[in-house]
């Protein structure tokens, strides 16, 4: 678990640091797939910041050995993290790829 935490904020702060740098890219495709892009991209824009704090309390937790507080806050925090990770594959996908 720690690995997964260490690898999700070393691709959090390549994220940042490349937007920062490139800016926005705008999505170019019109239609029903405007509609399916943005929705996803609004839920997982909004469920990436709730998830943060989420995520730094229970791994917070866990280094202090407050597991019982852990597993419920890991409720919480997993399948929120599992659907930001996979939309952020399918917003990628779909700006770049589609």
């Amino acid at each position: 678990m720690v690995a997964a935490f260490l690898c999700s904020a070393v691709f959090l702060a390549c994220y940042l640091w490349y937007h920062f740098h490139v800016g926005s890219v705008r999505f170019q495709k019109t239609g029903f797939i405007r509609t399916v892009y943005f929705t996803v991209l609004l839920t997982h824009t909004c469920l990436a910041v709730v998830v943060l704090p989420i995520i730094l309390r229970t791994f917070f937790l866990a280094v202090k050995e407050r597991f019982e507080e852990h597993r419920r806050w890991a409720r919480w925090a997993f399948p929120i993290w599992l659907y930001v990770s996979a939309t952020g594959v399918a917003v990628y996908w779909m700006l770049y790829r589609l």
